[in-house]
């Protein structure tokens, strides 16, 4: 059972956001179209219930949550964590442009959409803080680690959980069009090899996690400004060609 764990978590994230999302549109009595502007909500509880697992399976396994995170004194160099953010935020945003130009001719808004102005403030706080102590720690801190260990095989490991991070990223929002899912996979597989990379070379977490942090705020913010000023997404969904 142990052993399957490292596998099996990086796989329980993604069908989290499907059964979940199913689940919502069906306790909503909505589309799943009509459910994708609730995202960033689902996120955040998710990512709870991801952080929960985290925290039995360590049990289980008799380790400690924290020892994922695994900080070390001088992981916290300020020149490091600034050219991380710099190069996360390049190549996040780079890989969306791209691939939705490549895939539909523009880059979708469907992360933008507008929510209730009070639930978006309290995105802009959320969704960055639970998301940096749900993924990167099962990924990076458990599935990595833990695969490599088991295998001795780092490309092994890093492989796995480079293609159940970009894939689980196919599910958010959740829509069953072969196009949007591929986008998202393949708008998000730069910026998993990245980090992959920098976390091989490392195995500093905490930059990693500052710099996710950092992405999802902007896309928070995003949100708040679509939430406030609706004619901002209307405008840019013209943009779009929508």
């Amino acid at each position: 059972m142990k052993k399957c764990l490292p596998y099996t978590m990086p796989i329980f994230r993604s069908v989290l956001f499907i059964v979940g999302g199913l689940f919502f549109v069906a306790i909503t009595n909505q589309s799943l179209e009509e459910s994708t502007k609730w995202w960033p909500v689902l996120c955040i509880v998710f990512n709870i219930i991801t952080i929960l697992a985290l925290f039995l399976v360590c049990k289980y396994e008799g380790s400690d949550y924290r020892d994922l995170i695994h900080y070390k004194k001088g992981d916290l160099n300020f020149k490091n964590i600034i050219i991380i953010i710099i190069l996360m935020l390049s190549v996040g945003v780079g890989g969306m442009y791209v691939f939705g130009l490549a895939i539909y001719g523009y880059v979708p808004t469907i992360l933008i959409q507008p929510i209730p102005i009070w639930i978006a403030n309290i995105n802009t706080i959320l969704l960055p803080v639970t998301i940096v102590f749900a993924e990167l720690p099962l990924y990076y801190g458990y599935s990595f680690n833990r695969i490599k260990e088991n295998t001795g095989n780092k490309f092994l490991a890093m492989s796995y959980i480079i293609f159940f991070y970009a894939l689980q990223h196919s599910f958010i929002p959740l829509l069953f069009d072969w196009e949007y899912m591929l986008f998202r996979f393949l708008s998000f597989l730069p910026l998993m090899i990245v980090m992959g990379l920098i976390y091989s070379k490392n195995r500093a977490l905490v930059p990693l996690m500052i710099g996710h942090g950092f992405l999802d705020l902007a896309t928070g913010i995003q949100i708040l400004i679509s939430s406030l000023f609706p004619t901002v997404y209307e405008i840019m969904q013209q943009s779009a060609g929508k």
